[in-house]
């Protein structure tokens, strides 16, 4: 079952395997691009359990996550389109850590957790502004933009980039979350945030409250 080679890749952050194993399973008409996308969806919900329950660390988490990212960019995503499908999602998300805060593995955790629960994850990477979110959200069609900052100094970037949606008129269209050590529910209330969540595990219990 192609399944199971696909699990045995994605564990093994085996890029060109899980490629090769998706696009034999296009050829041989196996399963469409998007019941590919639905069964690589319950594999990461199987990898996501194991890093909950401590079977597997981190890095585990975030290599499996951009191992399938990857083959989904270049291979799957294309093929749904070629064929006129929908890919299934939950939501898309673009997130990353706000201007002058280098902070990344709280944020690739989230953002881990989230793809792996179904959600379409845009990850800007390290000191982005609020310019570069807003972009990217209008660019994909998202409904939530996610801000982290670790630093006490970075937090006002957050609100900066609500303000800036407002200036916009753009602060009706999206959700913007918030997180990180320094934040707190408060601190998202005070600026105007729709959420906070304190960590993984949160995010992925307020996405799912803020996109049903």
């Amino acid at each position: 079952m192609f399944e199971e080679s696909m699990k045995k890749a994605i564990l093994e952050w085996d890029e060109d395997g899980l490629k090769k194993i998706c696009q034999s399973t296009i050829e041989n008409k196996e399963a469409t691009p998007a019941e590919i996308i639905k069964s690589i969806g319950k594999i990461m919900q199987f990898v996501g359990k194991r890093f909950e329950q401590e079977e597997i660390f981190l890095p585990d988490l975030v290599g499996s996550a951009n191992t399938v990212k990857a083959v989904i960019d270049e291979v799957l995503d294309p093929a749904i389109k070629a064929i006129g499908e929908e890919r299934e999602t939950r939501g898309k998300i673009v997130i990353g850590t706000v201007e002058t805060d280098v902070h990344s593995i709280g944020k690739d955790l989230v953002g881990s957790f989230l793809f792996s629960n179904g959600f379409e994850v845009y990850n800007l990477g390290e000191e982005v502004p609020a310019v570069k979110f807003i972009e990217k959200a209008e660019e994909v069609g998202a409904q939530v933009i996610a801000l982290s900052s670790l630093l006490t100094m970075s937090m006002d970037f957050q609100r900066q980039l609500i303000q800036e949606l407002e200036d916009r008129g753009l602060r009706n269209k999206y959700k913007v979350i918030v997180g990180g050590s320094p934040t707190s529910e408060e601190w998202a209330e005070q600026i105007g945030a729709d959420g906070w969540a304190d960590d993984a595990i949160e995010a992925v219990s307020l996405m799912k409250k803020l996109l049903t």
